[in-house]
């Protein structure tokens, strides 16, 4: 038995499925409930809610601010460390305002994914690998007794509160991603969905509440249509409800796709090399991937309806 502490520094959705295999481990290898304390931005908190692998998730600020308001957080995540008597402590990221109050904790094992040799020093010999890679190769430093590699969510506790006609396929589409580095063009998105509604389906459309003049660039064709609904005001609950009752999820390579492929849906996923690589290729086999860089915007439509058309002829 070993109490173990992890910090997640990650601020994203798919950064926590990153992290699954991670705590999976620590779980099944000391046999004892694990502490969280997440970025209050990536809702672990619904993410997590129907795994049994923690005991608590508890949210902390992780934000840069101003000097004097950086050492009152930085005092307030070393006494939080210091409150539950961890055997050891693991900090999933190497950011310097989270590196201090983990050093100045009490806990005598502590853990920097990223630390290099020295105090405050990175560790670069994984800087060519994505976060999710990185996440992994030091899960598998940890050199622990039992080491999973599951990346998916336990969804049989998901509650699927949209009941339509059996026939009906459903589709999760999501409209942009984080800090929009890995849009495709929602002209391309309303085309796509034109194409979906004159078949016997239901879309669910995504996009940030942030974002309420996509409205405004949507046909009314498809706001007005009774095959489409929008997701944008519901909370990430809802979210992972409505995606775990579709059979198709596509998008922008961001948050979603990544729930989209840890509920194991097939996923459709589009990027931009410039900004990203397909991380969530780590997930799931069923993800199939179009690089908006090398292929024509037609020629990505062309290929995804092509997928769903012989899909929706099966159900």
């Amino acid at each position: 038995m070993k109490k173990s502490l992890v910090i997640i520094a990650a601020r994203g959705i798919g950064d926590l499925i990153y992290h699954l295999p991670l705590l999976r481990s620590l779980y099944e290898s000391y046999k004892e409930k694990l502490i969280i304390i997440s970025n209050k931005v990536n809702h672990s908190k619904e993410i997590y809610k129907y795994e049994t692998f923690y005991e608590k998730i508890i949210y902390f600020e992780n934000t840069r601010f101003p000097f004097f308001k950086t050492l009152k957080t930085i005092i307030n995540l070393k006494n939080l460390i210091n409150q539950f008597n961890a055997d050891q402590l693991i900090l999933t990221g190497s950011p310097r305002r989270l590196m201090v109050p983990v050093y100045l904790s009490n806990v005598k094992k502590k853990i920097i994914f990223g630390e290099g040799n020295f105090l405050f020093s990175k560790d670069k010999k994984y800087q060519h690998l994505t976060h999710a890679e990185k996440i992994i190769k030091y899960t598998d430093d940890l050199n622990l007794p039992v080491k999973s590699k599951n990346f998916f969510l336990t969804s049989n506790q998901i509650i699927e509160k949209d009941q339509d006609n059996n026939n009906t396929v459903k589709l999760f589409i999501t409209l942009d991603s984080h800090h929009d580095q890995n849009n495709w063009s929602l002209k391309n998105y309303i085309t796509m969905i034109l194409k979906i509604i004159q078949y016997n389906v239901k879309v669910f459309i995504n996009f940030s509440p942030s974002k309420l003049y996509f409205l405004d660039q949507i046909p009314k064709k498809i706001i007005n249509s009774n095959k489409i609904k929008f997701t944008h005001n519901e909370n990430i609950l809802e979210i992972m409800n409505i995606i775990n009752s579709c059979t198709f999820v596509i998008g922008n390579e961001t948050g979603p796709i990544c729930l989209g492929a840890s509920l194991k849906k097939e996923v459709h996923s589009i990027y931009l090399p410039i900004h990203t690589k397909p991380e969530s290729q780590i997930i799931s086999d069923k993800t199939i991937y179009y690089n908006a860089e090398k292929e024509s915007d037609e020629t990505i439509t062309i290929k995804i309806m092509n997928n769903l058309l012989r899909k929706f002829y099966k159900l």
